[in-house]
């Protein structure tokens, strides 16, 4: 009685014995796909499944059921060496059912079928394009574009005919290929070499191909591709660089010769200008225009305003030298270039080897003070004289200050003055002395000079500021000192009476 329960299942797969089991011969298949189905597995494959929906375990047969995107297409009952085909795109062959001429032993609960399964071969193009560089240069002449097809279908595809579109770009190549064939895994590769426009102006070009060919069917294949290509201008914004000397000495036309070291610093600065046209093609009337510095002037009558034309690659250079008017670091101004191509205006600025220019020099700077400004007469002023090296350069200096000694002031000790003395950058050195004011009224100390000689043998002289001290009468200041004391004495001389009186003689202020 155990094989009653398949009487069910084998009407059905006698209902349905009438489907065809034959492989159509004029089908093209690809190759096959082997698989074992248990009872409801699924082989999934190209939107189709094939499901072992039931076994007859008696007759050694199994219900297949294809599907196509989870719809049910076809159904039959195969046993071994049997087929079911659809539409002709899938065919399904039973190759073995467990239990069909064999003992089911232990494979009763458990029975399976091999099948294999077969798709409709058919071709399939890829197709693509590459190039060397993205963004090619007028100058590289010529790029190269490699157009790759490619068949990874199941079948060979015929009367391949493949066609380049450039865009608008020139090539020697041809442009239209044909391929009696192409076999399933082969492909094709074509060199193409476009020739690169000049262009004012940047412009991308689209290249395209496309492919077209023919199955074993006749069904016809067509596939396309693109790739964008962008050529940048044939002529390219101008080259311009600017280099300027890095220090220069303050006074060189005044040199003394000192050892001939003035060699070693210029006292002139240089400036270079390099204009370059790296293009394909002339640029013409081209205005180049330069600055100077603040507190820089020209060396002669050179003119600081250029008109030139430039062919291809071609390059010039302008010279000229400036002198500094005074001390210090300075911002270098860039040059500027303007010019017109097919009607459009330009406009560049130079680039800098450097951002400040410095003009060197020592530069000795005193300062006299005294300790207090005002006395009384007789009283010791103690005056200090710095002396500080403001500038770039190093100097030996010399230091002097003076006074009247006669009944006005007398010296009492100290150094009033320094003799070669040696500041570098930024250096300071000081000296003091000490003097008596006999004066009763105000006095003026005479500033300190100096003279200082710097490493090129320039020398100069400098003097300090003037400092005057004024005199203070002791007799005034003994009234003014005094005046609020008293007035403070005699206020708390009244409050002390007043606070006794109202002790003794309370009840008569009630």
């Amino acid at each position: 009685m155990k094989h009653n329960s398949y009487n069910t299942a084998l009407v059905l797969f006698i209902a349905v014995m009438s489907m065809g089991h034959v492989v159509a011969e004029d089908v093209e298949w690809a190759r096959a796909n082997e698989y074992t189905l248990h009872l409801h597995d699924q082989f999934v494959k190209e939107g189709f499944a094939v499901e072992a929906c039931s076994f007859d375990i008696d007759h050694g047969l199994v219900l297949i059921k294809i599907y196509r995107n989870g719809s049910v297409v076809t159904t039959d009952s195969l046993t071994g060496t049997e087929s079911i085909n659809h539409n002709d795109e899938i065919n399904v062959t039973v190759v073995n059912v467990t239990g069909y001429e064999v003992a089911w032993c232990d494979e009763e609960n458990d029975p399976i079928a091999d099948i294999e399964v077969r798709l409709r071969a058919k071709p399939e193009l890829q197709l693509s394009i590459s190039t060397d560089e993205e963004a090619p240069y007028p100058d590289d002449n010529e790029i190269h574009a490699e157009v790759l097809l490619k068949n990874t279908g199941t079948c060979s595809i015929e009367e391949v005919k493949l066609n380049i579109n450039t865009g608008g770009m020139r090539t020697i190549s041809n442009r239209i290929r044909n391929f009696d064939e192409i076999a399933r895994y082969r492909s094709e590769t074509i060199d193409v070499y476009l020739k690169i426009p000049y262009l004012m102006e940047k412009r991308a070009f689209e290249i395209t191909a496309t492919a077209s060919g023919k199955s074993w069917d006749g069904e016809k294949h067509v596939i396309s591709a693109s790739k964008s290509i962008t050529v940048l201008p044939c002529w390219k914004m101008l080259e311009i660089e600017k280099t300027v000397t890095e220090s220069v000495y303050l006074h060189g036309d005044r040199f003394n010769n000192y050892n001939d070291s003035n060699s070693s610093i210029p006292s002139c600065a240089t400036v270079n200008l390099t204009v370059f046209n790296p293009g394909l093609i002339d640029i013409n009337c081209i205005e180049l225009t330069d600055y100077l510095p603040e507190n820089f002037t020209l060396e002669d009558d050179s003119s600081l305003e250029w008109t030139l034309n430039l062919t291809p690659n071609e390059k010039r250079q302008f010279s000229y030298s400036m002198k500094p008017l005074s001390m210090g670091a300075c911002k270098i101004p860039v040059a500027t270039a303007n010019w017109n191509v097919c009607g459009k205006n330009y406009s560049f600025v130079s680039v800098l080897d450097r951002s400040q220019i410095a003009a060197r020099a020592a530069q000795i700077n005193l300062t006299k003070m005294v300790n207090q400004t005002e006395i009384s007469c007789g009283d010791v002023v103690e005056v200090t004289v710095h002396i500080q090296n403001m500038g770039s350069l190093q100097a030996t200096v010399d230091v002097s200050d003076t006074i009247s000694e006669n009944e006005n002031a007398t010296l009492l000790g100290g150094i009033m003055g320094l003799k070669e003395v040696v500041l570098d950058e930024g250096d300071t050195q000081r000296f003091s002395y000490r003097v008596r004011i006999n004066s009763t009224g105000s006095i003026a100390l005479p500033p300190a000079k100096a003279s200082f000689t710097d490493l090129y043998g320039y020398v100069d002289t400098t003097t300090s500021n003037a400092v005057t001290v004024n005199m203070v009468d002791a007799t005034q200041n003994l009234e003014t000192s005094t005046q609020p004391a008293a007035n403070g004495a005699m206020m708390h001389v009244t409050k002390t009476v007043s606070v006794f009186v109202r002790g003794m003689f309370g009840f008569a202020f009630k």
